[in-house]
């Protein structure tokens, strides 16, 4: 790999992507928001990624969210107020733990209001190339395996 030429943080790779995944974040939470759900949209978000996890334990959650233990605690006891998750007692391991279940309701929720997301999110990338896109699946996988082999070095 040749050297890179770095003068300033705000001019690297990792900058413009912390931009983006921040942006982007920003504004599909907004957009949730004034769906007027009932919950916030990052409180919608942890509870699509239950519905996509079957049986997920709130530690691979919050690592899942990339949120703190005690974020996502907070939004786990709001959904199962509110009756759109269940907790029950699992084993992880050998380890007791609460494993979180969508509920009837919780599952709607997503079903209704995910086709209203996924049309946002298409409008996002409406002037992006396919081939660019899948690009930057590619590239993310790359960066991703290239962490992961670092970190274990």
């Amino acid at each position: 790999m040749k050297e890179i030429k770095l003068n300033h943080y705000v001019d690297t790779v990792i900058y413009s992507i912390d931009m983006i995944i921040k942006n982007l974040k920003t504004k599909l939470k907004h957009r949730i928001d004034k769906l007027n759900l009932g919950i916030t949209g990052e409180q919608f978000v942890v509870l699509d990624t239950v519905s996509y996890y079957d049986n997920i334990y709130p530690q691979k959650l919050s690592e899942i969210m990339l949120k703190d233990k005690s974020n996502t605690t907070r939004m786990i006891q709001i959904l199962v107020d509110k009756g759109l998750i269940i907790k029950e007692v699992g084993k992880v391991n050998n380890r007791l733990v609460y494993q979180l279940k969508i509920t009837p309701e919780g599952k709607k929720l997503v079903e209704d209001n995910m086709p209203k997301i996924k049309k946002y999110i298409t409008e996002i990338f409406a002037n992006i190339p396919d081939e660019e896109i899948e690009l930057l699946h590619k590239m993310s996988r790359q960066f991703e395996t290239a962490l992961s082999n670092n970190i274990k070095n």
